[in-house]
C-alpha cells in the first residue's frame, strides 16, 4: 500500500470546476440571471406600454397578467442572484425599443410571445446545468409561468384577441 492519495477521489469531486461536471459556473449563472433580469424588466414595460393600444378587454387583460408575472419573475431572478452572492443591476433590455417599434398591435403580441419563449428556452437550457437548489426554486415556477403566457398568448392571437387569460390558464391546468 502507498501513501500517494488516488488520482481521481470521488472525495474530491465538490472541489472540482463545476464545468467538468456539466454546470455552468456561478459566473455563467450570474450571466444568464442578468440576462434574465434585462429581459423581464423589459417584458414587463412592454405589457405597461402596450396597454394604450389594447382594443379589447381580453387584450388588456392578458397585458396585465404577463405584466405581473414579468414582475414576479425580476423578484425571482434578484432572489436568486443574491442567493449566489451576485447583486442585480438595473439594466432593461433593449426587447422594450424592438418590440415598441412595431406599430401593428397583434404583430407586436407576437413579438411578445417570442420573447416569452426565449426566456424559456433559456430557462429549459440551463436547468440541467445549475446545481443550487435556490436558483432552481426560482426558475422553475417562472419557466412555468412562461408556458402558461406563451399558451395564452398563442390563444388570443389564434382567436384574434378573444380569448382570455383565465380559459387559457384553465385549460392548461387540466393535464
Amino acid at each position: 500500500m502507498t501513501n500517494s492519495p488516488p488520482n481521481s477521489s470521488p472525495c474530491g469531486l465538490p472541489d472540482t470546476d463545476p464545468a467538468y461536471n456539466g454546470f455552468l459556473t456561478l459566473g455563467e449563472i450570474q450571466e444568464l440571471l442578468l440576462s434574465l433580469l434585462h429581459a423581464e424588466r423589459a417584458g414587463a414595460r412592454v405589457c405597461t406600454l402596450s396597454l394604450v393600444d389594447a382594443v379589447t378587454e381580453v387584450q388588456r387583460q392578458l397585458l396585465v397578467a404577463i405584466h405581473d408575472d414579468e414582475v414576479a419573475s425580476c423578484k425571482r431572478l434578484m432572489h436568486a442572484m443574491r442567493s449566489i452572492g451576485a447583486a442585480p443591476d438595473q439594466e432593461v433590455g433593449d426587447f422594450v425599443e424592438k418590440c415598441m417599434e412595431i406599430h401593428d398591435f397583434t404583430a407586436r403580441l407576437q413579438f411578445l410571445n417570442r420573447g416569452q419563449r426565449w426566456v424559456a428556452r433559456k430557462i429549459t437550457e440551463a436547468l440541467p446545468k445549475i446545481p443550487q437548489e435556490a436558483v432552481l426554486m426560482q426558475l422553475t415556477p417562472m419557466l412555468r409561468d412562461h408556458e402558461r403566457n406563451i399558451a395564452a398568448l398563442d390563444a388570443a392571437l389564434e382567436a384574434g384577441g378573444s380569448a382570455s387569460p383565465d380559459e387559457t390558464s384553465a385549460s392548461n391546468n387540466v393535464s
